[in-house]
């Protein structure tokens, strides 16, 4: 690691040198890579925090008791009232004012309410003591929010930022942590609250075009989908199935959730073809071309219409098999399925797709193991 090593420390490197299989070269890239998607997620994460500042703050600023009729001015305000909040969502407020110093007598609502860390939305949105101001008043913070939205939909979004956001607060490597769905959880914050802001802050945003050029010792990348019908079909036939034109991240590999549990099997993608023509006749014509490749093909074709996949266009993934030729083109078998231990309304895992990477995938015991990396 020649230059590096005069200002990195080897325990720091490590990782990286991990990651890239020991090549300096692609650790170094890997690193220096890092350093800029931090800074991308930290310009994007300052986003979502004033947006969702303002947002709670239009809603619960007119709950206030009236300026008139407090004995302590401070006291008045929804962040610094028992009122609203207990005691430990009040600690913020308390942090703030410690922060500021002297400056805390004299400065202004805005400036104590802007000196408020991240934290205190984790609190105020993950507690269930909140419930009831929830469902009166902050849910309407997200006047754009989609059908099914609970207060851990704000929640959960909220804790992943928080997390990413104390990793690249203290320059930790976050390149093994799921970052595109980090960059979507940010945006789905910002369109609840204001798609029009969501629609500037995705067009200022370099997070996508850092993402994109994702250095190759951080590709390691799985996409997770719903699999109920998908996971049977793939341990029959080796493939995925979906609808033409479905945007994917570029991934090494894919994983199947079916039955409240991210399966332990996760192929390695070989190959995918967009817009598959799915009719009888084009089952007939790969046929007659008497091509082996073809006749797979038809036969997924044929065994898909069959099942669960109808319509005239199909997407389809070829995937590795938990076999030796598949461990040897880069299959992954977990040491067992994660589970998710949730339960009730607002528990499922993934609903689209979601992104992890597979040295989460290969530590973790859970999901939410997972989700807290």
């Amino acid at each position: 690691m020649p230059g590096a090593a005069q200002w990195m420390s080897p325990a720091r490197f490590e990782e990286y040198l991990v990651a890239a299989n020991h090549g300096q070269d692609a650790a170094l890239e890997l690193y220096q890579w890092n350093i800029e998607v931090s800074a991308g997620f930290f310009e994007l994460i300052s986003y979502v925090e004033v947006a969702l500042r303002n947002a709670v703050d239009n809603i619960l600023a007119p709950l206030e008791v009236a300026p008139t009729a407090r004995v302590e001015v401070a006291r008045g305000w929804w962040f610094a009232s028992p009122t609203f909040l207990d005691n430990d969502a009040l600690k913020f407020y308390e942090a703030a004012c410690k922060h500021l110093g002297k400056k805390a007598s004299t400065a202004s609502r805005d400036k104590l309410l802007a000196s408020m860390t991240f934290g205190i939305w984790e609190s105020i949105f993950g507690k269930k003591d909140y419930e009831e101001l929830f469902r009166k008043h902050l849910v309407h913070a997200f006047p754009h929010r989609p059908a099914g939205f609970t207060r851990s939909s704000v929640h959960t979004n909220v804790l992943a930022l928080r997390n990413l956001r104390n990793r690249v607060a203290h320059h930790q490597a976050i390149f093994d942590l799921p970052l595109e769905e980090r960059y979507e959880q940010a945006m789905d914050l910002l369109g609840w609250i204001d798609p029009d802001l969501q629609d500037l802050v995705r067009e200022a945003s370099r997070v996508p075009g850092l993402l994109d050029a994702r250095p190759s010792a951080a590709e390691s990348i799985a996409v997770i989908v719903p699999a109920k019908h998908a996971w049977p079909f793939y341990q029959e036939h080796g493939v995925y199935i979906c609808q033409p034109g479905r945007y994917f991240k570029n991934v090494s590999h894919l994983g199947f959730y079916a039955e409240q549990a991210i399966q332990p099997e996760v192929p390695k993608i070989l190959k995918r073809i967009d817009d598959v023509t799915w009719t009888p006749e084009e089952i007939g014509r790969l046929m007659d071309t008497h091509l082996d490749e073809d006749a797979k093909l038809a036969e997924i074709i044929k065994a898909g219409r069959d099942s669960h996949w109808t319509g005239q266009k199909q997407q389809v993934f070829f995937l590795t098999r938990p076999d030796e030729e598949g461990r040897g083109q880069g299959h992954l078998t977990l040491s067992s399925e994660l589970k998710n231990l949730r339960a009730g309304r607002g528990s499922a895992w993934v609903r689209r797709q979601r992104y992890a990477p597979i040295a989460a995938l290969e530590n973790a015991t859970t999901l939410a193991e997972l989700d807290n990396q």
